[in-house]
């Protein structure tokens, strides 16, 4: 069993058994000593915030499936709120859901065998934060500039989603530019061997 099964299933015992000390001490016509104040809301907030983690996770792996590897650029707007950021360092930023939708599909088009490989992931709060690796053949048209030659390309990335109401607001596409404009030709970093 996984740790955040564990996690997940004490708390559910934790909760449930809370409750039953609860409903047992009352229906004896006492408050519970037995445990202290406020643990069962405790749990029940905890379990709360975990399923909203586990729905947000979902979202973004629906739309890496979708949108990326499966190359339905045209699909991004169904998982992007209207006013979504995408915030790419040194790339820029590129603002509202529609521009990032056409960024999605400019590079699925760019990169038509494009793959993302989900290393880790997880998730706090209203953010969900994906180690990946992404690859595939830089063939269909131009991209960061650099010109389609039917090249391979490989790089790592740690992206951060924030999400709001069920959908993505914003992403910080931490990307390795270095190892992308390597694998293009394009440029290579003195340390690179």
């Amino acid at each position: 069993m996984k740790i955040w099964q564990r996690i997940a299933l004490g708390t559910a015992l934790t909760a449930t058994v809370g409750g039953l000390t609860a409903a047992g001490a009352m229906a004896n016509g006492k408050p519970s000593d037995s445990r202290p104040e406020g643990l069962a809301a405790a749990a029940a907030s905890h379990w709360n915030e975990s399923a909203k983690v586990a729905a947000n996770k979902r979202v973004v792996k629906a739309f890496m499936q979708d949108v990326l590897n499966e190359h339905n650029g045209d699909h991004a707007g169904r998982y992007l709120t209207k006013d979504m950021q995408w915030h790419g360092g040194t790339v820029g930023t590129v603002p509202g859901g529609d521009n990032v939708a056409g960024l999605m599909t400019t590079v699925v088009t760019s990169i038509p065998d494009l793959h993302t490989e989900v290393k880790d992931i997880f998730g706090q709060g209203d953010k969900v934060v994906v180690r990946l690796v992404v690859s595939g053949t830089l063939k269909k048209g131009p991209l960061l500039g650099v010109a389609a030659t039917g090249q391979s390309v490989k790089w790592d990335a740690i992206d951060v989603y924030k999400l709001r109401d069920g959908k993505i607001s914003e992403e910080w596409a931490g990307e390795d530019w270095s190892a992308f404009l390597n694998t293009t030709g394009t440029y290579k970093a003195p340390w690179i061997q």
